[in-house]
Formats: structure tokens, sequence, C-alpha cells
């Protein structure tokens, strides 16, 4: 092209569209590339490094044939407005052929410019790509995030099983123990019975021997004594031994009921024991299955409770999804206005330049005029000059319609180049971010050291290789302390334990916070209007008290405790809150607008004026 000003014109507008195309294609396009598949992606990215290839090689030289070519194989191809212009000058100034090397300075000028915008481009496309490599790899991480939160639940669930398997087997052992002490009372019982029963009879024998005894002498005596007695005496003899056999007869009897009642009571308690073990081994296993029951109901509320809180933050991450498009395309259309305005001023002063011109023309057509006066051939050769240079400024006037004709154009095509570029970069980007992070586990794993694992868990916290190399860090310090000298083991042991005892104890759940996460999560409870009564990065009772106000009041469990899922939904509230509040205090610092009915900011215009006697969302303006 002829002009240096106008080519420059051109260019800033074409570079300028291509910034707003990659702009407006931003967002979504990383969302599309995340869900496409990697067969596309590849292919998609194969075809970017086919077309910049054979840009480079093409915008190096000056040949127009090349420039065609490049046309015709990617007629809607990322640089095909460029290729465009690119001909349009060169045949522009095939066509002028300038006499003075004034204008070839000027091309060589437009052509360093249009260099120039060229790289400026291609530092935006690169600083573009390298966004939504950042994006690409926040997605990565709350994926990770998602399958570690899923991790720690799964190891609660199995937890709470083995404490209740043990709880079960408790309550079996009390049961057996029970069962074994009336068994032992039982056998004591029928111990003390059978030995009762034995003293007894003892009793009764030696009281016969005794009776015996005495009969014998007083026989004896009255033989002495009276031997004309002694018919009487047998006689009273034979009646004492009659009633002797009867007292022991009837003793026997006696102890042989007493033995049989004292075996019917040991089967009665027998029985009772037997009873009152299946009577404690059926509560035991009601008592179990009761437990099962409300452990798998317990992990089915927790489970639909995780599901309805997982349900209400991808609805919120789409409305605020929702809302950065919106806003995006607000920006786009401010930003198409602004370009739109500016391609404006700059054909004023593209039509003002051709003015300028013209006057130049006419200015040259008089000093040819003056000059025919003295030479004729000086006169001829002004008039030659004059009417190339209205050719010129008509040819530069066409190429200045055709650009804008084609700007339309360019940038719908660079905006769908610019989407399937992104879509395969994300995806490239994803992937070499997965082989880095995989190499440095194998360096780590190769090394073996403890400084190595630790470099790779500050470089990747929630990796994929996180939970091995805490393991491997666990086994080398079991090796380290393995290796120490019992007196030294036993001072650690000591200063371990007076240090745990003197930090607080940590909860499971909330074993992701540090200081700051827990003074940052007092400060957004405080703004959300759950008072904390202070913000020390402390939980106590009154900052547990809080936490369950919220997390009642979002649909979860009234624990206290914050998990990392919560943590994530109460800076999601306190940011909404605060990006709330903020909009509030600028549509009343700058406009006096208030927005009704939301949380009670209509109330000072809720009057019998006729605002907001029927209810409803009206806007007010007060003083309009």
């Amino acid at each position: 092209m002829g002009s240096g000003p106008l080519a420059r014109s051109v260019l800033v507008r074409l570079g300028i569209a291509g910034i707003v195309g990659l702009s407006l294609a931003g967002q979504p396009a990383v969302a599309f590339a995340q869900a496409a598949t990697g067969k596309e992606a590849g292919s998609a990215g194969k075809r970017w490094e086919e077309e910049f290839s054979l840009w480079q090689k093409v915008s190096a030289g000056s040949d127009v044939a090349q420039y065609e070519g490049y046309l015709k194989q990617y007629p809607n191809g990322t640089f095909a407005s460029m290729a465009r212009l690119r001909i349009a000058e060169l045949q522009a100034a095939a066509k002028a052929k300038p006499a003075t090397g004034a204008s070839d300075e000027a091309e060589a000028d437009a052509k360093a410019k249009a260099e120039q915008a060229a790289a400026a481009e291609k530092a935006k496309a690169e600083e573009q790509a390298a966004g939504e490599k950042a994006k690409a790899e926040e997605e990565a991480r709350k994926i990770a995030e998602a399958e570690k939160a899923k991790a720690d639940a799964e190891a609660a669930r199995v937890k709470a099983e083995e404490e209740a398997r043990k709880v079960a087997e408790a309550e079996k052992a009390n049961a057996e123990a029970e069962a074994a002490r009336l068994k032992a009372e039982e056998d004591a019982q029928k111990a003390a019975e059978a030995e009762k029963a034995k003293a007894e009879a003892a009793r009764l024998k030696a009281e016969a021997d005794a009776k015996k005894a005495e009969e014998a002498a007083a026989a004896r005596k009255l033989v002495e004594e009276k031997a004309a007695a002694e018919e009487k005496a047998r006689a009273e003899a034979a009646a004492a031994e009659k009633a002797r056999a009867e007292e022991a007869a009837r003793l026997k009897a006696e102890a042989e009921e007493k033995e049989a009642a004292a075996r019917k009571l040991a089967e009665a308690q027998a029985a009772e024991a037997e009873r009152l073990k299946a009577e404690a081994a059926a509560a035991a296993e009601k008592a179990r299955a009761e437990e099962a029951a409300r452990l798998k109901a317990e992990a089915e509320r927790q489970k639909a409770e995780e599901a309805a809180a997982a349900e209400k933050a991808r609805a919120e991450e789409e409305a605020a999804a929702r809302r950065e498009v919106e806003a995006r395309r607000v920006e786009a259309e401010k930003a198409a206005a602004a370009e739109k305005a500016r391609i404006e001023e700059e054909a004023a002063a593209a039509r003002k330049l051709a003015e300028e011109k013209a006057a130049e023309v006419e200015r040259l057509k008089a000093e040819a005029a003056k000059a025919a006066a003295d030479a004729e051939a000086k006169a001829a050769e002004a008039a030659r000059l004059a009417e190339e240079a209205e050719k010129r400024a008509e040819e530069a006037a066409a190429a200045e319609r055709a650009a804008q004709a084609n700007d339309t154009a360019a940038r719908e095509n660079e905006a769908q180049d610019a989407d399937t570029k992104n879509r395969g970069l994300a995806v490239e980007r994803a992937d070499d971010a997965a082989k880095r992070e995989e190499e440095t586990f194998q360096k780590a794993v190769l090394d073996g050291s403890e400084k190595a694992f630790r470099a790779y868990l500050d470089a990747y916290p929630d990796g994929r290789f996180v939970a091995d190399a805490r393991e491997r860090l666990a086994a080398l310090a079991d090796t380290a302390r393995q290796a120490a000298k019992p007196k030294q083991e036993s001072e650690t042991a000591t200063a371990e334990t007076e240090r745990k005892a003197e930090q607080p104890v940590v909860d499971r759940r909330e074993a992701y916070m540090d200081r700051s996460t827990r003074v940052q999560a007092q400060r957004w409870l405080s703004m959300l209007g759950f008072n904390t009564y202070g913000v020390d990065g402390v939980f106590g009772s009154r900052t547990r008290a809080a936490i369950a106000a919220w997390q009642g009041a979002s649909g979860y469990r009234a624990d206290g405790y914050l998990s990392r899922q919560q943590y994530r939904a109460l800076r999601q509230a306190a940011q909404y809150a605060e990006a709330r509040q903020n909009r509030q205090r600028r549509y009343q610092q700058d406009y006096d607008v208030l927005e009704g009915p939301v949380d009670g900011y209509y109330e000072r215009y809720y009057r019998d004026d006729g605002y907001y006697n029927g209810g409803g969302g009206v806007v007010i303006i007060p003083g309009y």
C-alpha cells in the first residue's frame, strides 16, 4: 500500500478487532475445550500448528501468490484478514511504482509497523493462552480436592463401621460374662445346699448314736439292777429300736425331699440362666441390627446432604458463570462501541488525509501549470504526475473500503479460529501439567530423600500422588527414629508428648485449616451476620455456635465443624454478600438508587406515597 498512515490505521484496526474477538471467545471456549474429547483437541492443535507454520513461511516474503495460496487453503484462517490486507498492499505497491525514494521508505515504514502490530497481536494471544492455562490448572485442582473429600468420607464410613463392630463385640462379651456369673452363682448355691444336707444327715446320725449309747447304758444298768425285769427291758429295747428305725426313716425321707427340692431349684436356676443368656443374645443381636440400621440411615442422610450441597454448589457456580458471561458480554459490547467510535475517528482522519492529498494534488497542478510557461516538457511531466497522484488516491480509498468491508468477517473468523485454538491449547496444557507433576514425583522417588518429597508436596499440595508422598515421608521418619539411640527416642517422645499436650486438639474435619484460614472463616461468618465475638483464629464455643447457625441456615448438618466443602461454600456466600454491599454503596453514592425489594433496602420509601403500596420489584430513583 502506498500510504504509510493509512496502512498503520488499517493494521491497528485489525489488531484491536483480533483482541476483541479473543476476549469474546474467553470463558465459553475454555468450558467447551474441557468438555471436548482428547481426539478433537489433538486434531485442532495439529491444524493450528500447520496453519501457523504456513503463515510464518508466507509472511516472511512479499510474494502475492504465496498469500493467495494460504487463503485458498485456509479461507477462514486465523491470519486470513492479514493475508488479504497484505495482498492489497502488494498489489497497490505494484500498480503505483513510485518515482522517488521517499515512497519506498514509506512502504518500508508501513511494513515495519505492520510487523510490529503482528508481533503485538502474537504477544496478546500468548498472554491470553497463559491465562487459559491457569484456569485449566485451577479446574484440575478443584477436581483433585473433590476426590480427596470423597476419600475422606469413605474413610469415615469405614471407621464408623469398625466402631459399631467393636461395640457389638463388647456387648456380646458382657452378655457372656453375665451368663457365666449366673452359672457360677447357681453352682455355688447347689454346692451350699448339698453341704447343708450332708451336715444335717451327720447331725442326725450323731444324735442317733448318742441316744443308742445312752439306751445301752440304761439297759445294762437295768440288767444289773433288776434281773427280774429283763423281759420288760427287752420289750422296751425293742420298742426303742423300732422308734429309732422310724425316726431314721423319717429323717432319711426328709433328706431325700430336701435333695429333690435342691435339684429342682438348681434346674430352675439353670433354665433361668439359659433364658437370660438367650435374652441377652437377642438383645445384643437387636442392638447390632438397630446400630447397623442407624449407621446405614446416617450414611444415607449424609450422602443425601452431600449430594444436595454439591447440587447447590453447582447451581451457584452456574449462576456465577452466567453472571460472568453476562458481564463479559456487556464489556464486549462496550469494547465494540469504543472500537466503532475509534474506527469512525480513523475514517474521519483518513478522509481528512485524502482531502489534504487532494489539496496537495491541486498545489502540484498549479506548480505544473506555472512550470508549463517555462517549458513544454516540464508541463507534460507535471500533468502525468497529477494523474498518477489522483489514481493513487482513488486506489487508497478503494483499499480502505475493502478493509472496512472485510473487518466484520475477519472478526467472526478470528473468533471461530481462536475458539478452536483455545480448545486444543487448554487440553494440551492440562496434559502438560499432569506430565510435569508425574515427572516431579518420579524424580522425588528416585532421589528418595525427605527434601525431595517435601518439595513435591510444596509444588503440588493437592496433586495425584500426595497420599503416596506422605506415606513415603512417614516411612522415612520411622526409619530415622529407629536408627536413633534409645535415650534420644525417649527424650523425643517426651518432648512430643509435652508439645501435643500444649497444642489444642484439632478435629480431623478441620485438619486442613491453619490460623489464617480460621481467622478468614471468622471474618466471613461475621460479615454474613453470624457473630463470632472476635477474630483471633481460635474456634471457641461462640465461634462453634456461629458455625452451627450458618450450617443450619445453609442446609448442612449443624455440628459446628467446617469441612473443606463447607469452607468453600462459606467463602462464596461471603463474596456474594460483599459484592452486593459494594454494588449497593456504589448505587447510593453515584445515583442514589435503591434495589427493591431486597433485604429491606426499600423500607424508608415504603410509605403511603405510592411507591410500594402494591409490592413488587420496582427500582426507586428518588428525585425523578
